[in-house]
Parts: structure tokens; sequence; C-alpha cells
């Protein structure tokens, strides 16, 4: 049983990582990496304006990191008089630190989990701020909006995607050990879906997929991915008890 895992780095070699500590053997495949959002700079002027009782959400610790360093290299702190919602536990922990305010995050690590939170309950005439990727996923600032909230987008970040690079890495890849993939967004899949056909290697697609949603469960369905396992978390914590799991049932979710 050999793991391919599609996330960006670090992550992705922790995770490598640590499945090795439970001898379960892992490529790394990063298909992305970072740099500071176009944002940036304007957004401490959004936060300095908001109003108490207004919502600042991020949908992951990557939002965060290059948030605080933005307000770091400005000298200026996170404004304490907003309600803070993180995508997931990862991210509010993170959040937390470098913040020091509380922050509420969902069981349920997505959008629709955010929204049921309690500072959404009435949300009519309320400032939030949403810390993200460049073309983020829009289901969440729609919601809002159409409930009388006043939505600002920040791209905190931007993501470079590394397609071509990986494709004589992928062809080399032991086809007859490599029984699951993992992957944390949709985005990724996408891309991943990309380098599968660029390398010829349509044989991943017969392997079990370990997605963090149902929504890119039915993404990897729709890509023609058979055995799919939603683990309803991105934390490599999550990951690595998921696999351990199927390893232990004879990789069925039975």
């Amino acid at each position: 049983m050999t793991i391919v895992v599609v996330r960006p780095e670090p992550d992705c070699s922790q995770l490598v990582d640590q499945l090795a500590q439970h001898k379960l053997a892992a490529l790394p495949c990063p298909l992305v990496s970072f740099t500071p959002g176009r944002d940036l700079p304007s957004l401490p002027a959004l936060l300095s304006s908001l109003p108490a009782g207004s919502v600042l959400v991020a949908v992951s610790p990557r939002a965060v990191a290059f948030t605080h360093q933005a307000l770091q290299q400005q000298g200026l702190a996170w404004p304490r008089h907003c309600h803070y919602v993180a995508v997931g536990q990862r991210t509010a922990n993170e959040w937390q630190q470098v913040a020091n305010q509380p922050v509420q995050y969902p069981a349920r690590e997505d959008s629709e989990g955010m929204l049921s939170l309690a500072p959404f309950n009435v949300i009519k005439g309320k400032q939030v701020v949403i810390l993200r990727g460049e073309s983020g996923r829009d289901m969440m600032g729609l919601t809002l909006q159409s409930q009388g909230g006043q939505v600002h987008y920040c791209e905190a970040y931007l993501r470079q995607w590394t397609i071509e690079p990986l494709v004589s890495q992928v062809v080399s890849w032991p086809q007859d050990t490599i029984t699951t993939v993992v992957v944390t967004s949709g985005q990724q899949l996408a891309h991943f879906d990309q380098l599968i056909t660029l390398s010829g290697q349509h044989w991943l697609r017969q392997c079990r997929i370990l997605v963090p949603s149902k929504r890119i469960q039915d993404q990897a369905t729709a890509l023609g991915f058979d055995t799919i396992t939603t683990v309803d978390s991105v934390a490599n914590d999550a990951l690595v008890n998921t696999l351990l799991r199927l390893r232990k049932t004879g990789l069925s979710d039975d």
C-alpha cells in the first residue's frame, strides 16, 4: 500500500513523514506553491474601519499566516472588537496564537459548517471580511450577502501551480503498489486530474481517493474516481487516522 499525497508544502512532506512513522509508504505530490495576495496592502485600512461586532473569516491557516505577516510588516495588531471564525480547528488554533483572540470553528470544516456558527445567526447589516486565496469559493459570501451582510473578500495569497515539472515523476511511480490518493482541495483535484492526463497514468483513477468534503467527493466522482472516502477534515492527523483505519480494515469502509 503506497499513498500519493496531493497537498501543498510543508503539509505534504509532514503528512508523508507522519505516515512513515506508521510504516505507511507515501509519495509527495505538491502541485502548488504560494505568494502574498494582491489585497494585503489595503487590508489594514479595511480592518481599522470595521465597526464592533464585525466578523473575520479565515478559510485556511495559510490565509491567517499571510495576513498576519502583512499586519506585522506595518506594525499593526489584529482588531479586538470582531468575531473570529475559522474553517477548522487547525486554522482556529494558529489564528488564536497570532491574534490572541478567541476563534470559533465548526465541526464540519467547510463554508456550510461555518455558516451554522453563532456570529452568523443574525448577519443583516454586519461587516464580514473573508480571508482567502485568489478565486476562492463564493458560496459563503453570496449566502451572507443574500441575508443582508456586507461582505469584503481579501485575497491573502496567490497560488502558483506546477503541473508540467511533475509529469516525468508521475510516470515513474510504481503502479503495482499505489492504492490510495489524498487530495485536500477541489482545485488540487482538478489539477491532479490534469497531471494524470498529461502523464498518461489513467490507472490512478482506479485508486481510492481521500477528500475532505462531500462537495469534493462529488467532483471526484464526476472525474471518474470510483472509490472515495470523505474525511470531513484537511488536518494531517485526521487523514492519518483515516488511513490507519482503512489499513486495518483492508481498505474497506465497512
